[in-house]
């Protein structure tokens, strides 16, 4: 089988300007059966790739600061937590809808950056983790006759 070039290449211009993602299902959110898909109905993230340059510079840039801060390589989970919720609100997630909270830069900021909002922190990152990915193509071999 031969794959069309094109098919693997990004969207550079959602991934630049966001994407709406919407996680269909998400693991470890049903307590009685942890290991099961949770169905998460009408849930979406406007998001931009974490290919997106402006994030690819911030992210080195506090990776390289923590490590000055931290040198013996251990982050406490709240500092981490800010960070890295921090980075998603100041680079990659524009919007949301499906929660109980309206978006607003202030309310994202609030939510991603608490410890204790992990999953949604993750559930952006995995969106923005497939902003711009194209299905990927496969040519069709020739009949013969």
């Amino acid at each position: 089988m031969t794959i069309k070039l094109a098919s693997l290449s990004a969207d550079l211009s959602k991934e630049r300007e966001g994407e709406w993602i919407e996680p269909k299902e998400w693991p470890g959110l049903d307590l009685e059966n942890p290991g099961a898909m949770t169905p998460l109905p009408g849930l979406g993230f406007l998001v931009r790739s974490t290919n997106y340059p402006d994030y690819v510079v911030a992210r080195q840039k506090v990776l390289e600061d923590l490590k000055k801060e931290y040198p013996e390589g251990i982050i406490p989970p709240d500092v981490l937590a800010a960070a890295e919720g921090r980075l998603a609100v100041d680079h990659l997630l524009l919007g949301w809808r499906g929660l109980d909270v309206d978006y607003s830069p202030q309310n994202a900021t609030d939510a991603a950056t608490a410890e204790e909002h992990r999953v949604l922190r993750n559930i952006v990152y995995w969106c923005a983790g497939r902003v711009g990915k194209k299905q990927v193509e496969f040519v069709k071999a020739a009949t013969k006759n």
